[in-house]
């Protein structure tokens, strides 16, 4: 061990653990060697005897392998990913994950407010950390996880999700195609999560009364009634696809499989905003922009409230529609909190109100009507 002054008078212990340099500093000499004396006796003692200190850059490979592929799913693997590279590998990647203390996380906590990341990133950011030495721990690589010790910040939703009403959703059809308007359908009247459908939906989960979603997040299998509009909007749908097999997706991308991300974000940019493509290297300028099929500021995640709108109004209980949409009563009462408040108590079905925003909108159900009698 080496002990030395430093230029502002305090008195620095460096020496070598495994393959790394540690130090420690000191405001008074007797300290320094007490503490040197005392790593001395554990050393001879062989409680120093501890295994070497790993970057947590090196140690999330192991974490990766053994912990997040065979217990995280693809969508959360892929944000925790994300986050990863942008906000905790610049500033944690280098420090060895004994090093990673309640201080250290505290300061690290303190980088990504001041470099005006949002409340929510900060949070899932912390989370992956507190993961990440939860699985060190098991290694017996720590004593014990020190993200646990450190508050993260109170998360606070940016937005409120826009309330889709039939006649909304119905305005937003009439601009469309037969898919993307079908897509729109189902994404309105039965309430998924976007990737539900354009990355897992298949023409065998659509059955005679209800529509089988998977919930990857959670690990859990829905059941969400089939309105008789939406059985409509998919006969149509199906007819136009060429009767596909029970296995092919409902909405096949380019290539005939699930959507990938980046096709969902293309679909959202082009089709649901409006925003022109982007200029390839043989293209000078980009292709001009055309309107989107939705109101500014709306994501189409956002038509999840059509449905659960639809449920409230026909009288449904709340624990029944949270099972449907795979949700909770309480997220529900807090999100929809003026739906619920401006609803007169009349029972309205869901159909009644569909059907009524489509002869609204002048686009009446009578060829897919046509067509599901065919089918029958």
């Amino acid at each position: 061990m080496d002990l030395h002054r430093k230029p502002n008078g305090k008195w620095e212990v460096r020496w070598r653990e495994g393959t790394r340099r540690r130090g420690r500093t000191f405001d008074r000499k007797g300290d320094a060697r007490d503490f040197i004396a005392w790593q001395r006796r554990r050393q001879q003692l062989g409680q120093a005897a501890v295994p070497d200190d790993v970057p947590m850059c090196e140690f999330v490979e192991t974490y990766w392998r053994l912990h997040a592929v065979p217990n995280l799913a693809p969508a959360t693997r892929d944000l925790y990913r994300r986050v990863w590279a942008l906000h905790v590998l610049p500033r944690l990647g280098d420090y060895g994950v004994r090093e990673v203390t309640p201080k250290r996380l505290t300061r690290f906590r303190a980088e990504l407010e001041k470099a005006s990341v949002g409340n929510a990133t900060v949070v899932k950011a912390m989370t992956i950390v507190q993961s990440i030495l939860t699985f060190a721990v098991s290694e017996e690589l720590v004593e014990y996880n020190a993200a646990a010790a450190v508050s993260k910040p109170r998360y606070e939703r940016e937005r409120e999700p826009h309330i889709f009403l039939p006649h909304e959703v119905e305005a937003i059809r009439a601009k469309l195609g037969l898919r993307d308007r079908t897509l729109v359908s189902v994404l309105a009247y039965s309430g998924p999560r976007p990737e539900e459908v354009v990355r897992r939906m298949q023409w065998g989960d659509i059955g005679e009364l209800a529509i089988h979603y998977r919930d990857t997040k959670r690990r859990r299998h829905r059941f969400t009634p089939l309105l008789p509009p939406l059985a409509e909007d998919l006969a149509e749908w199906f007819l136009a696809s060429g009767r596909p097999e029970a296995k092919q997706p409902v909405f096949p991308a380019h290539d005939g499989g699930f959507w990938s991300e980046d096709d969902w974000r293309n679909w959202r940019r082009r089709i649901w905003t409006g925003e022109p493509e982007r200029p390839r290297l043989d293209r000078q300028r980009p292709a001009p922009a055309r309107p989107g099929c939705a109101p500014a500021g709306t994501r189409p995640r956002d038509l999840r409230s059509s449905y659960v709108t639809l449920r409230i109004y026909e009288g449904v209980p709340l624990t029944t529609v949270a099972k449907e949409v795979g949700t909770s009563v309480r997220m529900i009462e807090q999100h929809y909190a003026g739906v619920i408040a401006n609803w007169n108590g009349k029972h309205v079905p869901a159909e009644r109100q569909i059907r009524a925003a489509r002869r609204a909108t002048g686009r009446g159900m009578d060829a897919a009507g046509e067509t599901t009698r065919r089918l029958r």
